[in-house]
């Protein structure tokens, strides 16, 4: 029986109970998160550098590397396999799954926004396109324990099944996101209108900002894991099973 798209939007309910299901690791990644952005503006002050945007931004992706690189997949895994049992990543397993496959994930997602960076410079589109085709790769290597080619195979399987699905989903999550950031920002705004790099190391306001930015990233993507989780089955061939529901 065909799934209708818009089932599909509740993986934003989903997601947020993944994040309620395990509240203190939610709240320990979220301040986590919080005190690496401080690393950005501390190393700008102590090593002169400037007040500058793309500094700043590019000193911030450095420093919260290890929450993007370790700890939020692991907080993927552990999601997933409680959402029930799957022969890739059976509850009592995960652990050790994850310490197999959590670099060679990272290598993934780091090729697949290599590509896409590079497709955008090409008039955007193809970017986009990768993105569509090999969107789930990264997912499939860390949850399911595909070698990369299979991953990549999986993502296409599954776009061609359900991408219909999968855009109209991945349309609203971006724009609720967006707009809970704009929010933030609007908010942040009112407390610092001008956050130079020494306010941003020592204004409470921010330091509450960056939390909640990566409690909302953190969000952003188990919504995108219940997204996955509800169109894997269509890799599968013949008709599609029917999905998990967490």
């Amino acid at each position: 029986m065909a799934i209708s798209p818009r089932s599909d939007l509740l993986c934003l309910l989903e997601g947020t109970r993944f994040l309620g299901r395990r509240p203190w690791t939610s709240l320990g990644l979220a301040a986590l998160g919080m005190m690496l952005s401080a690393l950005a503006p501390l190393l700008q002050v102590r090593a002169g550098l400037p007040d500058d945007l793309l500094v700043g931004s590019a000193l911030t992706f450095v420093a919260v590397l290890p929450l993007e690189m370790f700890f939020l997949p692991r907080f993927l895994m552990a999601a997933d396999a409680g959402a029930g049992p799957h022969p890739g990543n059976a509850p009592g397993e995960w652990k050790q799954h994850f310490e197999q496959r959590w670099l060679r994930a990272f290598a993934a997602k780091a090729l697949l926004w290599t590509a896409a960076f590079l497709g955008l410079l090409c008039f955007i589109l193809p970017g986009l396109l990768v993105l569509l085709a090999f969107g789930w790769a990264p997912l499939r290597v860390l949850l399911r324990g595909d070698s990369l080619l299979e991953a990549a195979k999986a993502s296409l399987r599954i776009m061609a099944r359900a991408w219909q699905r999968v855009v109209w989903a991945t349309l609203v999550l971006v724009l609720a996101y967006v707009t809970l950031g704009l929010l933030l920002a609007t908010g942040l705004s009112l407390f610092v209108p001008a956050a130079t790099v020494k306010l941003r190391l020592v204004h409470p306001a921010l330091w509450v900002g960056n939390f909640i930015a990566t409690l909302l990233n953190l969000w952003f993507t188990a919504c995108f894991l219940a997204l996955f989780q509800r169109v894997e089955t269509a890799a599968t061939e013949g008709h599609p099973e029917q999905p998990r529901i967490p």
